[in-house]
């Protein structure tokens, strides 16, 4: 009697046990990983993608956010996303070492300001660089996130013009086209992940950047670099970001799951980008008052420096109606 008790309940425990793993099968949870502090706008956009995907679920999907480089630098996420340990990230220049065609928006003062900026993205050069990125990198672009606009910042001196870069160990990000764009200057250049730029820089390794305006202020770099160029004439670059995950993974999912996430992540990269734009409007007085001095430049001395690589990494790439479509839309 009480070995057929027994059975029943180990039966009952189980089947208790079936139901809660056929339960949970139906969950998906996302690892959304960034390399950026928890105050930039990318945590806005996640925090917003996060908040529509578990409410339109019903919570089936649940979003955890890693912001700061938890989980690693930008190379190290995107390995981690086709690999399968993390599921979402924004790709930058490390992406471009996966998926070539990323370079042709990364060339320095190609795109200008947030209005080129979400014309490319929004249009038909983000349709056709998010399927070619998918076909060479294996990621599946759910959006375009903002990086605001980059200029270039120095420790020791201003930059008015190329010839005030000859020699100087600029830091660029991992990818060839601003490798080649910064020797293109007359600077030497130093790949080095984001999350290192303010020791770099505080330990002599590097002597300036180019990073986005809001990178300054969150990751303190005008405590060492009082010197920037002016981004509201010219910025080295405004790149659209594209928000990752790994194609295989996605096709996976139901169709249902697909357009959950498709669809929340494009609300929240419009979200992402007006927060964006706001902190930039803020941003100029903030870093004048801490110390900060701001430097218009000889934009057309820049731009015919960096012409060539326009055109080698078009060629590279066969790129040159994309090319042709953005310079068309320089206003």
């Amino acid at each position: 009697m009480l070995t057929r008790k027994f059975a029943v309940t180990l039966a009952g425990l189980v089947l208790g046990l079936l139901t809660i793993a056929s339960v949970r099968a139906e969950n998906l949870t996302l690892r959304f990983a960034l390399i950026t502090a928890e105050t930039f706008p990318y945590m806005d956009g996640a925090r917003k993608f996060k908040e529509l995907v578990e409410a339109r679920s019903n919570g089936e999907i649940k979003v955890l956010i890693f912001p700061g480089g938890q989980l690693g630098n930008e190379r190290e996420i995107n390995e981690a996303i086709l690999e399968g340990s993390i599921q979402i990230g924004v790709g930058a220049g490390a992406m471009a070492n996966l998926a070539p065609i990323y370079n042709i928006v990364q060339v320095p003062f190609l795109i200008q300001g947030q209005k080129h900026m979400a014309e490319i993205a929004d249009g038909p050069i983000g349709q056709k660089l998010g399927q070619m990125i998918e076909k060479q990198g294996g990621f599946r672009v759910l959006a375009w996130f903002s990086t605001g606009d980059s200029p270039l910042e120095t420790v020791k001196k201003p930059v008015r013009k190329p010839e005030d870069l000859v020699g100087v160990k600029m830091r660029v990000i991992e990818t060839p086209v601003l490798v080649d764009a910064m020797r293109a200057l007359g600077a030497n250049p130093t790949p080095m992940p984001y999350t290192e730029v303010y020791t770099g820089m505080k330990q002599g390794v590097i002597e300036g950047a180019h990073l986005d305006v809001l990178s300054v202020d969150t990751l303190k770099i005008y405590e060492i670099a009082k010197y920037m160029t002016d981004w509201d004439q010219i910025t080295f670059v405004s790149e659209p970001r594209p928000v990752i995950m790994s194609a295989k993974f996605f096709n996976s999912l139901s169709a249902a799951q697909q357009k959950f996430i498709r669809d929340a992540m494009l609300e929240a990269a419009v979200h992402e980008r007006k927060v964006f734009a706001d902190k930039m409007g803020a941003i100029r007085e903030k870093l004048v008052a801490q110390g900060v001095t701001i430097t218009k430049v000889d934009s057309k001395a820049f731009v015919d420096k960096v012409q060539p690589v326009w055109q080698k990494y078009a060629e590279k790439l066969n790129a040159q109606d994309l090319l042709k479509d953005i310079m068309a839309l320089r206003k």
